[in-house]
């Protein structure tokens, strides 16, 4: 089988609540999105899940449990792990990846809590068994970007169709008015993740500046890493379709041609 999509979706639970014009378009356009997802299997990558200082866990328990509590809407459902897959996974990945289990291996108590930065995009699809893969602030990011040609190749060598959410919030400062304050460099990391997006190339978010990352604080630039890889291995590229930033944080949609 081959690598169906790549989706880069927000996680703001604005998207289900819906308290502006922006939410509601951006959560319209990832429906047209999600609804038409043919694949069997779908892999997560969130920033919000397990985080490991020197490698990216990959969780191998039997189950996962969404128990999300947002605004107006409680997120409440059970997936089953694509076990074959996380395994493959994380053999192929050793130098990258830790497993991570849970209470026990197998059985109904074999269940993880997903994060809300898994349940939200997650509540978008029609129900199917997942791969979960939390996020690591390794520095380097050459060696993101390999996992993310390695997970590729792995999902590329599976034997059904697989989608990969890349679930990303972009910076977190850009007003005073959210909790971790204002600066000028929320506006240069946005500016650049939404160039690379345009034009079809990584390079500068590759190589910008650590400064703006630590100050503009994005949740997920390292994620962003690992698409890099896979898009570099896989040939595929990303259509930006909807970008607004939410009073103090950027919430961008994209998907692969």
């Amino acid at each position: 089988m081959v690598l169906n999509n790549i989706y880069m979706i927000p996680h703001g639970d604005e998207l289900i609540d819906i308290p502006d014009e922006d939410s509601r378009k951006l959560s319209n356009a990832l429906k047209e999105l999600t609804e038409n997802d043919s694949s069997d299997v779908l892999v997560i990558l969130s920033p919000h899940g397990v985080n490991l200082s020197k490698n990216i866990a990959v969780v191998n328990t039997e189950y996962f449990k969404a128990d999300t509590q947002l605004k107006n809407t409680y997120l409440d459902f059970k997936v089953q792990n694509e076990r074959k897959l996380t395994e493959d996974i994380i053999k192929s990945t050793r130098d990258t990846t830790e497993e991570l289990r849970f209470i026990t291996y197998s059985g109904d108590i074999s269940v993880f809590p997903l994060d809300f930065g898994s349940s939200i995009p997650l509540s978008f699809f029609k129900q199917r068994n997942i791969v979960l893969i939390g996020q690591s602030r390794i520095n380097d990011r050459g060696r993101l970007i390999n996992f993310g040609k390695s997970l590729y190749n792995t999902v590329q060598a599976y034997n059904k169709k697989v989608s990969i959410i890349i679930s990303a919030d972009q910076a977190h400062t850009h007003s005073d008015k959210g909790p971790y304050g204002y600066s000028q460099n929320a506006e240069k990391y946005e500016n650049t993740v939404k160039h690379c997006f345009e034009t079809g190339s990584f390079e500068a978010l590759y190589k910008i500046e650590q400064e703006i990352i630590d100050t503009g604080k994005p949740d997920s630039f390292w994620n962003l890493m690992v698409m890099y890889g896979i898009l570099q291995a896989s040939g595929r590229k990303m259509r930006l379709d909807y970008h607004y930033v939410e009073i103090y944080f950027g919430m961008m949609l994209a998907h692969s041609i």
